[in-house]
């Protein structure tokens, strides 16, 4: 054997002459490889000035002096270069990274406290104990996942992966105090998104459900963050076709639209900011037919409702159908909540009776044992709603106002016009007029008169004026009927206009 089997040192052979010279060689190898410490590694060509002693782990691709050495050890030794081949298991200490590397007998990998690679652990505790089920567990107070950046050579993205292997199965993060869960969200017992919660960690309750299929989110639990429909029309009272001003309002009158007095009547009045000051009984009459549309159901039979007002200055005891109950005065949105009887099929009625005088805003009345935020609905469509309970007939401006339609005289005694109503009626209307006189010229203030087209004449009236319909009103239209009590001036089958004072007005009528 002529070296060593490890470091392959060259050996003295016997009677060999020259024997310093292998001895030496032997100390050089050994001062080179003994506690071997480079100063880099990877390198591809030596460096330009190289001191003595210098030691490089050779790179992929090597050029010059070190072509051909891949992966072996570089050392310059009295102004030459001389390679050491590695052997499985030895480390050499890397000056530039402060870094232990290890020969595995293909490579150079990392070693040490900083490895370059962990494959294939049983278990990982970071600061505690992994065991069988937590196989990784960490106990700290922070941690950070940050994206490998495209100068880096990753792609800037960051995805944080986790995967499950039957639809059945639960993957999810599980957030618990005390080691007792609390929320739990991901994909709970199927492919859904789901998000539940607990008080006590046995018990769960459902709070969001997205369904995988549709991307639907449900809320089994219900929601009361979220405005939810309002099945009050007018609750801002801001749409007031009768020009009620505030004050007295008689049992069973309406003022603003929707709203009327109750028994006994009340005093209402409303600020520019939209307070109302009530006294006395208000109410509404909410058509069961529609509401319960609303909210996908037959009726209100059974149904929890929630009355609330924003800011009441005093309690305010109210009425939901059969049920009484108190808003209790205070700042924000205050309510009070009922479930009415199974016996509760049709229309209820909404009464606010104040004992003394309250003020507040914004009234709603919804579904369910919550209130939600109170949102204004658009004036237009606001009163295209009211509209279907009582309109004016439409006239137009200037005074006196013309009304929108041609009338004809019908006969010695009788106008007739006919017109088509903008906003269909809940049922067939009944007429209402402002109880207007004739005027046999233009009218003004609370009179009507009717001028003739064809006749280029103011007509004049003999005897009383009825107001009628030709036949019974329709929900989309009707044939408004002047009907004089002895004859109207002119020829039979005129075709004229009707005019209005400022005060006067003919409506219809279909309230509940």
């Amino acid at each position: 054997m002529s070296s060593t089997p490890h470091l392959s040192l060259p050996l003295l052979a016997a009677a060999q002459a020259q024997k310093h010279v292998t001895h030496n060689e032997a100390l050089a190898a050994l001062d080179a490889l003994v506690q071997l410490a480079i100063k880099e590694r990877n390198r591809a060509a030596p460096p330009a000035s190289p001191a003595e002693g210098d030691r490089f782990l050779v790179g992929a691709g090597a050029t010059g002096a070190f072509a051909n050495q891949e992966g072996n050890i570089a050392s310059f030794d009295l102004g030459a270069w001389r390679f050491f081949t590695p052997r499985p298991g030895w480390l050499a200490y890397v000056e530039a990274e402060d870094l232990l590397v290890l020969f595995d007998g293909s490579e150079w990998r990392a070693a040490g406290s900083v490895p370059e690679a962990l494959d294939n652990l049983d278990r990982l505790g970071l600061g505690t104990t992994a065991d069988d089920l937590n196989r990784l567990s960490a106990k700290l107070n922070a941690a950070l996942f940050a994206a490998l950046g495209v100068e880096e050579g990753g792609t800037g993205d960051l995805r944080f992966v986790l995967n499950k292997s039957t639809e059945s199965g639960v993957l999810s993060q599980l957030y618990q105090r005390g080691f007792s869960g609390r929320a739990e969200m991901g994909l709970i017992g199927s492919d859904d998104f789901g998000i539940r919660v607990s008080a006590d960690g046995s018990q769960w309750r459902d709070a969001l459900r997205v369904d995988r299929r549709t991307g639907v989110a449900s809320f089994p639990g219900g929601i009361t963050n979220l405005p939810g429909p309002n099945l009050l029309i007018n609750s801002a009272f801001l749409v007031n076709q009768r020009k009620f001003a505030g004050g007295a309002l008689g049992a069973g009158v309406f003022g603003f639209d929707r709203w009327k007095g109750g028994p006994g009547g009340c005093t209402l009045g409303l600020a520019p900011d939209g307070r109302i000051t009530l006294s006395g009984a208000l109410e509404q009459m909410v058509d069961g037919t529609q509401a319960a549309a609303e909210i996908g159901a037959a009726s209100f039979a059974g149904v929890t409702l929630t009355l609330s007002v924003e800011d009441p200055s005093e309690p305010l005891p109210v009425m939901i159908g059969s049920k009484a109950a108190t808003i209790p005065a205070g700042s924000g949105r205050c309510s009070a909540s009922v479930t009415l009887d199974g016996t509760e099929t049709g229309d209820i009625t909404v009464r606010l009776q104040p004992a003394g005088t309250c003020s507040f805003k914004r009234v709603k009345l919804e579904v369910g044992a919550h209130a939600t935020p109170w949102t204004g609905v658009s004036p237009d469509i606001e009163e295209l709603r009211c509209r279907r309970y009582y309109q004016r007939l439409g006239v137009s401006g200037g005074s006196p106002a013309v009304l929108g339609a041609l009338g004809q005289r019908f006969a010695s005694n009788n106008i007739d016009i006919p017109l088509t109503l903008p906003v269909l009626m809940r049922a067939d209307p009944v007429l209402s007029t402002s109880g207007f006189s004739w005027w046999n010229g233009p009218p003004n203030g609370n009179q009507i008169g009717f001028y003739s087209n064809s006749g280029a004449s103011w007509v004049a009236l003999a005897g009383a004026l009825a107001v009628t319909t030709l036949t019974a009103a329709g929900a989309s239209g009707i044939v408004l009927r002047l009907q004089a009590g002895a004859t109207f001036s002119g020829a039979s089958g005129a075709v004229g206009l009707l005019y209005l004072g400022n005060l006067a007005f003919i409506a219809l009528q279909a309230e509940l």
